[in-house]
């Protein structure tokens, strides 16, 4: 009973410190990943505070993978099917030759500075050739990051999807490494062990996808066929990925590829019990993230990580700073609309974190030679892109213009309940931008769907009148559907004109209104929902202004002013079209 005791004491401490480290991670400007990590460190073995002794790898790599499993099926969560369409093609074009490039370079590097043997030299190459989902998906989801959509869904899409080469190529070697000390006729072992890791590569990819998009489908069948506890919901969703998971990996496919498909897809709805599913999603993927990087933090060995620290920032630098670049620019210079300015930022977040480190639990499990020394490089790797290039990312983002304020959001929202599918949901806005603020309420432009349900002020209830004027710190209470949300921030955003408010410049180029919303949204980088792909550009604007449409009415979406220039009854002609900068 001590011994459990001592070992809840232990778990209690542990957490309590994540989350108080994830705090000063905000005050600090610090990822909160790497505190982790630090944290882990401090209280291992040669740790300054708990000194736990943990150097099981084949329960860390269990562990590892179990945690990695819950952060991307969180990644495809949150993942649009908007945003995979337009962001899947540079995306898997890097999650393969970009991995490939990488891989090359990096191993060339080590092999030529180093003086390792080749495979070991590659076999660096290969742990450290894939970006991380775990960092990606944080990073780029806190600390006030909000990227333009073109370049955080490639960057996303990309860290979920590179671990099937990953894997494939670290295998590949690791067995020519072990054939090479085996056997004599190293030639025929290469053959061999090459012509059967291509075919588990085919299998990595084709099983992932069929696998995720099975599953997904199937989760989403039952979400609307069962009715269950509000409670049991997510741990239904989670049984269902953690089953398409096991079965894609016990077939020799990518688990982690089937279940990023899997929560796209169950993601991807208007089923109200999603409502009740999120909020647990996010409590387990933060856990993940805990243990994941505590846990490998543990595993490390101060000492030896000192005596490799030169080595990996060398590795380190060569990765961030030819490798990644030269992989990104040959991958998606010619062959996708990117300037140089975007190409750098990519390569900028090329982001390493937990993934690289139990890629190098592999060498280890496989008792090959030198085995901890490639396990501490790739921790300096991991430490160096999560100290030097997360911390760096707003910065580094604002420099290269891609980065993209986040409009006004509700301060919170909630589902009805009224009806299963195309629920009414009721977003409460606080009125904080200057625009908003002195008007009244029938000066404001509401979607034709939406209704105000009352307005809060000082802990007071009014009612929503026409002639009822907002104060700073107002909260509004609007009913609607979640595709009304987009245009409701861009509203207490301070974007969206009130009535009768005429504009003499129309924009820089003059759209038909027959012109296809899809078409503009692909060319302009806008984020659009499923349903305004299929309206053309006057139905997209008459459906979000409301009314009949007068010359002079705007609307902007993020980055993209639309402006009504000809109108013929309530008929859209003309539209002029500007795309904003970030003046930051």
């Amino acid at each position: 009973m001590d011994q459990l005791n001592h070992i809840m004491l232990i778990i209690g401490l542990l957490l309590s410190c994540s989350i108080f480290a994830s705090r000063i991670s905000s005050i600090m400007g610090l990822p909160v990943l790497l505190l982790f990590l630090i944290l882990g460190m401090m209280c291992g073995e040669n740790g300054i505070i708990l000194g736990i002794q943990f150097s099981n790898y084949h329960l860390a790599f269990y562990i590892a993978n179990l945690a990695l499993a819950i952060i991307i099926f969180d990644g495809g969560c949150q993942t649009s099917f908007f945003t995979f369409k337009t962001a899947s093609k540079p995306a898997i074009i890097l999650s393969t030759l970009g991995v490939l490039i990488t891989t090359l370079i990096v191993g060339g590097a080590v092999y030529y500075i180093f003086k390792m043997s080749f495979f070991e030299s590659l076999l660096v190459g290969c742990m450290i050739g894939s970006t991380d989902a775990g960092a990606v998906f944080s990073l780029l989801g806190s600390n006030g990051v909000s990227l333009k959509n073109k370049v955080q869904g490639p960057l996303e899409i990309e860290s979920a999807t590179n671990d099937p080469m990953a894997i494939f190529l670290t295998i590949t070697v690791i067995e020519i490494i072990k054939a090479t000390v085996n056997s004599n006729d190293v030639t025929a072992s290469e053959t061999f062990t090459i012509s059967n890791a291509l075919l588990f590569f085919i299998k990595q990819f084709s099983f992932g996808i069929v696998f995720g998009i099975v599953f997904g489908y199937l989760g989403r069948m039952l979400l609307n066929a069962i009715n269950i506890p509000n409670g049991l919901y997510s741990l239904l969703v989670l049984g269902v990925a953690f089953t398409g998971f096991a079965i894609t990996s016990s077939m020799d496919g990518s688990g982690f590829l089937a279940i990023f498909i899997i929560g796209m897809i169950i993601s991807n709805t208007n089923m109200r019990q999603l409502l009740y599913i999120r909020p647990v999603q996010d409590g387990l993927t933060w856990l993940s993230q805990i243990c994941l990087f505590l846990m490998l933090g543990l595993l490390v060995e101060p000492p030896k990580l000192i005596e490799h620290t030169v080595d990996g920032l060398i590795v380190a630098c060569v990765m961030a700073f030819l490798a990644r670049p030269v992989a990104v620019f040959l991958c998606l210079k010619l062959l996708f609309k990117f300037s140089t300015r975007e190409l750098l930022f990519i390569s900028w977040v090329g982001l390493r974190g937990s993934v690289p480190i139990v890629l190098a639990i592999y060498p280890i499990m496989n008792d090959i030679p030198n085995g901890d020394i490639f396990f501490n490089i790739a921790f300096v790797v991991v430490i160096f892109s999560l100290l030097v290039q997360g911390a760096t990312i707003l910065p580094v983002a604002k420099f290269f213009d891609v980065y993209a304020p986040s409009s006004t959001t509700p301060v919170s929202k909630g589902q009805m309940g009224i009806t299963i599918d195309d629920d009414y949901e009721i977003f409460n806005y606080e009125i904080k931008h200057k625009t908003c603020q002195d008007q009244l309420l029938s000066e404001i432009k509401f979607p034709n769907r939406t209704m105000v349900a009352s307005v809060f002020r000082k802990s007071q209830i009014l009612h929503p009148v026409s002639r009822l004027k907002l104060k700073k710190g107002d909260i509004i209470s609007i009913i609607g559907h979640s595709d009304d949300e987009l245009l409701l921030n861009a509203i207490f955003n301070g974007d969206t004109p009130v009535k009768k408010v005429h504009y003499p410049y129309n924009g820089d180029i003059l759209l038909s209104g027959e012109s296809n919303m899809t078409e503009i949204a692909e060319k302009y980088d806008l984020v659009i929902t499923s349903k305004e792909q299929d309206l053309n550009l006057g139905d997209f604007l008459s459906y979000h202004l409301g009314g009949i449409p007068t010359v002079g009415e705007r609307l902007t979406v993020i980055d993209c002013r639309f402006t009504i220039c000809e109108v013929f009854g309530s008929q859209i002609i003309k539209v002029g079209f500007e795309k904003l900068e970030n003046n930051i």
